[in-house]
């Protein structure tokens, strides 16, 4: 009995070790095999398959290699996360897009295809103008030369004004004449510039937008300084600047005219050049951009910049670009 018990255990661990090789051998062509107890239901599974309606049995139960198959599954799963790795890309890059683009409300333009920050402000700068208009001839209202001058005839005392527009000299000291009026002219063009998105972002030097911009301001300034002398809200029309003499000389003369705006743009391409050796590459390394040491030199270095940002609502040494 205790031989027999030994020579089965011998013959089922001989049998063992054989399996094992094999499989160690060649583990692809492992198959998963049923139990000798289901061979049975297979094949009474295939009988029913084979005679039976239902298509969902039809297929024969195969066995496949557990190495195999699990290598299928690893395949399978990359193609899965592949996909989805892939596919939102694909459809956000064709069909996504252009409806992004699309429904996306593009910046309002004008005739030139120009959007609204590209454009010149005119509004903003017409206002900025008549402002400093405004506080101009306020002061004049202070002088008792204006105020003697306001009455009589509007048009008839303005129209003599304009005429009696003589010679050089005006009669004024020439701090107000190489002085002032080049300030005054420096705060109009740089009202223009404010305004002017590519003037504003032109840097000084050599370049053809940075000196056609400037060129601008200049007629800019030429307008506004015409219209300040001989204009319906001017001197000549507001105290009646040039039907009294000074000095033996005419009050009205082209000195103011030609000065305030060529001497002016002169003081705008100053400020430019202080603004960008001085200020930027200098002081505001020194001292930080925000530093209270570099907001007063902007003041005090740029003052026709400086004005002109209080006439915009800025603060006086308020610089866009940085």
């Amino acid at each position: 009995m205790v031989r027999a018990v030994l020579t089965l255990l011998l013959i089922a661990l001989v049998h063992s070790l054989a399996t094992a090789q094999s499989v160690a051998e060649d583990p692809l062509d492992t198959e998963i095999t049923a139990p000798e107890s289901c061979i049975d239901c297979q094949s009474s599974s295939n009988q029913v398959s084979d005679n039976g309606p239902n298509s969902s049995v039809d297929e024969e139960v195969k066995t496949v290699p557990s190495e195999k198959l699990k290598l299928l599954d690893e395949d399978k799963a990359k193609e899965s996360l592949a996909a989805d790795l892939t596919s939102p890309i694909d459809t956000f890059s064709s069909d996504s897009a252009d409806a992004l683009v699309k429904d996306r409300p593009l910046p309002r333009a004008d005739k030139s295809g120009l959007p609204d920050k590209h454009r010149f402000r005119w509004k903003a700068a017409v206002a900025q103008s008549l402002l400093f208009l405004g506080i101009q001839h306020s002061f004049r209202m202070t002088q008792k030369r204006t105020t003697s001058q306001l009455g009589g005839p509007f048009f008839r005392d303005w129209f003599r004004s304009v005429k009696s527009l003589h010679g050089w000299k005006d009669g004024d000291r020439p701090f107000i004449n190489y002085i002032a009026h080049p300030l005054q002219g420096g705060v109009t063009g740089r009202i223009f510039i404010n305004n002017s998105y590519k003037a504003k972002e032109a840097d000084f030097g050599t370049s053809k937008a940075y000196w056609k911009s400037r060129l601008k301001a200049l007629a800019w300034s030429a307008a506004w300084s015409t219209q300040f002398e001989l204009g319906p809200l001017s001197e000549a029309s507001i105290g009646n600047v040039g039907l009294t003499r000074r000095y033996g000389r005419h009050t009205m003369a082209w000195v103011d005219l030609v000065i305030t705006p060529t001497l002016g743009t002169g003081v705008v391409v100053l400020e430019d050049m202080a603004d960008k050796f001085l200020l930027k590459n200098w002081i505001e390394k020194k001292f930080g951009s925000h530093s209270f040491q570099s907001k007063l030199y902007r003041v005090l270095f740029t003052p026709t910049t400086a004005f002109a940002n209080i006439l915009r609502g800025k603060p006086p040494w308020k610089r866009d670009s940085r």
